[in-house]
C-alpha cells in the first residue's frame, strides 16, 4: 500500500520539495498536468468542501489558499458565495481562472505561503496545499487572523503524502475541529482528510 501510494504521490507531482517556484507550477499547468483536478476522481473531496461551505458559511466571503484554476469555485453554486478570492503561486492557473466572468470572484498570483489576505473572510480554504509549505502551522495561524467572528478554515490533504498526519495532529491541537471525515476513491487506493477547524 505505501509503495502504490509513493507511486501515486511521484505521479501527481509530489515529490517536489516543500517549496517550489511559480515558473515551475505555471508550466505544470500549462502542460495540463493538473487537469485532473477536475475530473471525477476528485469529485468527492470537492463535494464534501463544498458541502462544509454550504453548512457552516452559506453566501460567505471565501479565500481559496493554492486555488490553481479555481476548480473549487467552478464547483459553487452563485448563492454559495458572496465573494470568493483565489491565490496562487502559479500565473498561468490564476491567468486561466480569472478567464471566467464572475463579477464576485477575484484571482490573485502570488506565492500562498506569504501572501497576506487583505480583507476579512468567512470561510479560509486550504485544499491539498499545507504539506507543500515548510511552517504549515504558522502559515494556517497567519491566514487565521483574516477570519471574521465565527469563521472557519477548511482543509483537504491526501492521506498518501506522509506530512498529512503530523499537519492534521497540529491543527487539531491549535484549534477547535467542527468536523472531520475521510474521502475515499473506490477504484484508486488514495484518500483524503476534509477537516473544518474554528479559532478556540
Amino acid at each position: 500500500m505505501r509503495e502504490r501510494a509513493g507511486r501515486w504521490l511521484a505521479r501527481h507531482g509530489f515529490g517536489r520539495p516543500a517549496r517550489s517556484d511559480g515558473a515551475t507550477w505555471s508550466a505544470e499547468y500549462a502542460a495540463g498536468r493538473w487537469a485532473y483536478l477536475g475530473g471525477l476522481s476528485e469529485l468527492a473531496r470537492f463535494s464534501v468542501l463544498v458541502g462544509y461551505l454550504r453548512h457552516f458559511q452559506p453566501g460567505g466571503a471565501i479565500l481559496d489558499v493554492g486555488c490553481g484554476e479555481g476548480v473549487l469555485l467552478q464547483r459553487l453554486r452563485g448563492d454559495d458565495y458572496g465573494r470568493y478570492v483565489g491565490v496562487d503561486i502559479a500565473r498561468v492557473a490564476i491567468e486561466a481562472a480569472a478567464g471566467r466572468d464572475d463579477p464576485n470572484a477575484a484571482w490573485v498570483a502570488a506565492d500562498a505561503e506569504v501572501y497576506a489576505p487583505v480583507e476579512p473572510f468567512d470561510a479560509i480554504v486550504f485544499n491539498e496545499v499545507l504539506y507543500l509549505f515548510a511552517d504549515p502551522g504558522g502559515a494556517v495561524d497567519r491566514y487565521a487572523r483574516a477570519l471574521k467572528p465565527g469563521g472557519v478554515l477548511l482543509v483537504s490533504a491526501t492521506t498518501a503524502h506522509e506530512r498529512t498526519a503530523p499537519i492534521l495532529d497540529d491543527l487539531r491541537r491549535r484549534y477547535r475541529t467542527l468536523d472531520e471525515t475521510r474521502v475515499t476513491h473506490g477504484q484508486n487506493s488514495w484518500s483524503w482528510t476534509c477537516a473544518v477547524f474554528a479559532p478556540r
